[in-house]
């Protein structure tokens, strides 16, 4: 499995895309979309734009864009980002479950405690 780099009809960077299909010669099949060069390890890049001829990713975002994204702070999050944000929530929520659980539990086991005491039960 490898994964290479999607980009639109005007060569935009879209989004890293996993590939498993191989050929019968056994080289990973890439989709027409997609490059295996990678984008640069910082973000540094806030609108990618991929260069066929050099083969490189470019930044094709214009000056009052980048000021624009810099002034207000609003980069888009990328997938990965916002996966991390999800499971952040969900684990919160599951342990405020779990602590809700064991608080009724608690309960439950308080009445039945006080009922036997009583001889109701």
């Amino acid at each position: 499995m490898i994964q290479v780099y999607r980009y639109d009809e005007d060569l935009l960077f879209v989004e890293p895309v996993l590939v498993t299909e191989k050929d019968e010669v056994g080289n990973y099949v890439i989709p027409a979309d997609c490059t295996e060069v990678a984008l640069p390890d910082s973000p540094s890049l806030f609108k990618p734009k991929f260069d066929s001829t050099a083969q490189a990713w470019n930044e094709s975002a214009t000056q009052e864009e980048i000021d624009a994204i810099l002034n207000t702070g609003e980069v888009e999050d990328s997938p990965i980002d916002i996966l991390k944000k999800q499971n952040a929530l969900l684990l919160s929520q599951l342990a405020e479950t779990q602590q809700q659980s064991e608080e009724q539990a608690n309960m439950y086991a308080d009445l039945i405690m006080s009922l036997t005491e009583k001889g109701v039960l």
